[in-house]
């Protein structure tokens, strides 16, 4: 619960790749806490280990709320500087103080107090998954600063049954215990309920906030979304023509409503009355209606409004607005709908679910689907890195939204232009001319216009050839609007340039082996790898980082989002090694006694289980998102699913009798590489098969799919530690658990940015490919271990 919502909360501070390093830096501290118990046999003896299990549970409780203040106290900047960087790693290693001390609790219930291994884990798992489901009704109730106390409260609770268990010798953990939990839930309580809560984000973006300056503030398990307070001024635009009537630019009332602090849109007073935003006419991004004024349409991402009322104001009905946002939508229909007003315009539909699943399942077909400019760099409570956009920008998303256009519609994306490195406007490109090649479109520039104004780009994009007509029609528009037309069928960009070269292409083969070759990777995304935001290449980083200023747009920061997370994944592999070398040199004179190649062989399993089960999670989710489509959903089902089954593998683990004969301990680890070879090879076929289904079926899949080798991977740890526990008995030695428990614990976290690196330069296939082979390669060590 914790982790979830520290990403929640460092993603509204900082920006969602800084979120991803901390909580890197965070968890590593529960390998901290492993370490300490492995360095400090005296502190944690066997007599005391009933003791030390109440302490560092209530230890974690008390220094939860501290954690939790210094983050929502603490500015955070893009790192520009070595000074940067410490702060960074000062406020990582802040928050990883309980995690450490909640490390501590886990290693000693898991490895020092003679429960059974496989019973413990299974039920440390199963907790986790509870975890994960709990976090969403805790945001729906309160804000995640409040929840974080309520999750510290439930480590209080951890800390009263230990002492419940210790008897009488307990019952001063007991009363603490019970005293420090009541006094959590009510303080996270009443901080939820406070008009200013005392505990919030103090800074956001590096930029002070100031709470009396919004109208409404909400939490869910992806987002904190905020409304500003009603101001007068010139209407907002994306990219407004510089040819727009000075009537039009007249003040008018309006709210800005931010998504974790950064991605803002506006929600404009009154959207029913029409003829009071006659200005919206006048943005590129609504040029598509120039073409196609009437007939349904459909918007993609409803935001505050505007391209609804884009849609109204030239006479479409019905609209149907998909908005993944549930906050957003209640702003519309419920808090603010007086305000607002967009539900009171005739023909006007808002459904709060993810556009691509809904599109699938959707049987009616639009003159026109909008999709502008939709991003929110905003981390997911499933992965701190995730953008919960980037189902939408793939191959297979943009054939779901052309096959529901009517025969002359159109599909219209806008997204953000620079013309010394329009990184984003030609992917978006080449992604529409790969779309139309599958479509089996010969030429697919009669299919296509790509229009510009200012640092805006949009694409029009039709199922059938635009006729000379429609051609004659927007040249006309485009140029009464004064917007530049970078490509129409009649002719390509003129300047010279990526865009040029990528409109001179004449075949799919000569499209991938074009966009392959340029600096940025403008390959056309696909489910396999759905990263259409993500355009660095490594080789380019490697070969030419300070390249990386000069191709990135500076107000998206997408190529310094990337390089942290290079940045963050070199700096947990080094406190990794430290993790791993460091206690070795400590404690060597004892590490002898077990032998050489026992303790590498230990070292080398729990490794490997750490990094196979990272990577076949990640790859899981990368591609189950897609399929359900929903932040919260994949939250509960997959990432608490994935937990929960192998928690229940964990459990199963005790009935494998090791100790009968060395075959099954040798041969066990081919278990989990067929069960997660299994899910691989069958995950592809049963998303195609299901994506259109109902959301209960798609559940059902996505269970299943990660059922099958999250069994296999719960048997991984439990059955590790018999095997090690056995030939210490044998050997002698000192007591390894604690310190492999870290080592599991920091490969784990290693891997997380090392399989989130794979799927994006290899693409998805290749990161569950990388998790299979880990358990294959564990046949190595229990080959050593289960003589």
């Amino acid at each position: 619960m914790l982790e979830v919502l520290l990403t929640r909360i460092t993603s509204v501070i900082a920006w969602y790749h800084l979120a991803f390093f901390v909580i890197s830096l965070a968890m590593l501290g529960m390998t901290a806490g492993a370490v300490a118990v492995f360095l400090l046999p005296g502190v944690f003896t066997d007599e005391k280990v009933p003791e030390r299990l109440g302490q560092s549970a209530l230890a974690f409780a008390a220094t939860t709320p501290v954690a939790i203040g210094l983050a929502m106290a603490i500015p955070l900047l893009p790192i520009d500087g070595l000074m940067d960087f410490f702060a960074l790693l000062a406020y990582g290693g802040a928050l990883a103080v309980p995690f450490a001390l909640g490390g501590i609790t886990l290693t000693l219930a898991l490895t020092r107090a003679g429960l059974p291994a496989s019973i413990a884990y299974g039920v440390d798992l199963c907790g986790a998954a509870l975890g994960c489901a709990l976090v969403i009704p805790l945001l729906d109730a309160l804000d995640a600063a409040s929840a974080a106390l309520v999750a510290a409260a439930v480590g209080a609770v951890g800390a009263l049954c230990f002492g419940l268990a210790r008897g009488p010798a307990g019952r001063r953990q007991l009363g603490s215990g019970v005293a420090l939990s009541v006094a959590l839930v009510g303080l996270g309580l009443s901080n939820a309920s406070a008009e200013f809560p005392p505990l919030r984000p103090a800074w956001v973006k590096a930029a002070p906030e100031d709470p009396e300056g919004f109208e409404y503030v909400g939490w869910n398990t992806y987002s904190r979304v905020s409304v500003d307070k009603t101001i007068e001024v010139p209407p907002h635009m994306w990219a407004g023509s510089r040819l727009m009537p000075l009537e039009l630019r007249e003040p008018t009332p309006q709210r800005a409503i931010k998504i974790d602090g950064a991605a803002a849109t506006m929600m404009f007073e009154h959207g029913d009355e029409l003829d009071r935003h006659g200005h919206i006419d006048w943005d590129i991004t609504s040029f598509a209606h120039q073409l196609r004024p009437d007939g349904p349409a459909a918007i993609i991402g409803v935001g505050g409004g505007r391209d609804v009322l884009v849609a109204a104001h030239f006479g479409h009905t019905p609209i149907v607005g998909v908005e993944l946002n549930d906050l957003i939508v209640e702003l519309h229909t419920e808090v603010m709908a007086d305000y607002s007003r967009l539900t009171q315009i005739p023909g006007v539909e808002l459904v709060s679910d993810e556009a691509r699943s809904h599109m699938s399942r959707e049987q009616r077909r639009f003159s026109v689907i909008t999709m502008s400019l939709i991003d929110t760099w905003a981390s997911t409570g499933a992965g701190s890195y995730s953008l919960s956009e980037n189902g939408l920008y793939t191959v297979e998303a943009w054939q779901v939204f052309v096959d529901r256009l009517e025969d002359d519609g159109i599909y219209t994306v806008s997204r953000w232009y620079h013309p010394k490195s329009p990184g984003e406007t030609a992917r978006m490109l080449a992604l529409g001319l790969e779309v139309l090649w599958r479509r089996g479109v010969e030429d697919p520039h009669q299919h296509l216009v790509l229009l510009q104004n200012f640092n805006v780009a949009t694409l029009l994009l039709s199922p059938t050839p635009l006729s000379e007509r429609d051609i004659d029609k927007m040249q006309k528009a485009a140029v009464a609007k004064g917007f530049t037309m970078l490509a129409t069928p009649r002719r390509g960009p003129l300047h010279d340039g990526p865009l040029k070269q990528l409109w001179a292409l004449d075949s799919q083969d000569a499209l991938w082996a074009w966009t392959r070759s340029q600096a940025l990777d403008l390959t056309p995304p696909t489910d396999d790898r759905p990263f259409f935001f993500n355009t660095l290449k490594p080789d380019t980083w490697l070969a030419h980082p300070e390249a990386v200023d000069e191709l990135d747009v500076a107000f998206l920061g997408n190529l310094q989002a990337t390089q942290t997370l290079v940045y963050a994944t070199l700096v947990s592999l080094l406190l990794t090694l430290i993790t791993v070398i460091g206690p070795l040199l400590a404690r060597r004179r004892e590490l002898r006694e077990l032998g050489g190649r026992d303790l590498a062989a230990a070292t080398a399993y729990f490794a490997l289980i750490g990094l196979g089960f990272m990577f076949v999670e990640i790859g899981l989710l990368s591609r189950l998102n897609v399929f359900l489509g929903h932040p919260t959903i994949a939250l509960a089902v997959l990432l608490g699913g994935i937990i929960l089954f192998t928690g229940i593998g964990s459990l199963a683990s005790v009935k494998l009798p090791l100790e009968r004969g060395g075959k099954l301990a040798r041969l066990y680890p081919i278990a989990p590489f067929i069960l997660v070879v299994s899910a691989v090879l069958a995950s592809g076929p049963l998303t195609q098969a299901f994506v259109g289904g109902s959301m209960a079926a798609r559940v059902l899949v996505g269970i299943l799919t990660v059922a099958v080798p999250a069994l296999g991977m719960g048997l991984g740890f439990p059955l590790g530690l018999r095997l090690v526990q056995r030939r210490r008995q044998l050997d002698g030695g000192p007591e390894l658990g604690p310190w492999l428990w870290g080592i599991n614990g920091a490969a784990g976290v290693c891997a997380s940015g090392l399989a989130l690196g794979c799927s994006m330069v290899w693409g998805v296939p290749v990161t569950l490919a990388v998790g299979a082979g880990c358990y294959l390669l564990l046949l190595g060590c229990t080959w050593h271990l289960g003589r």
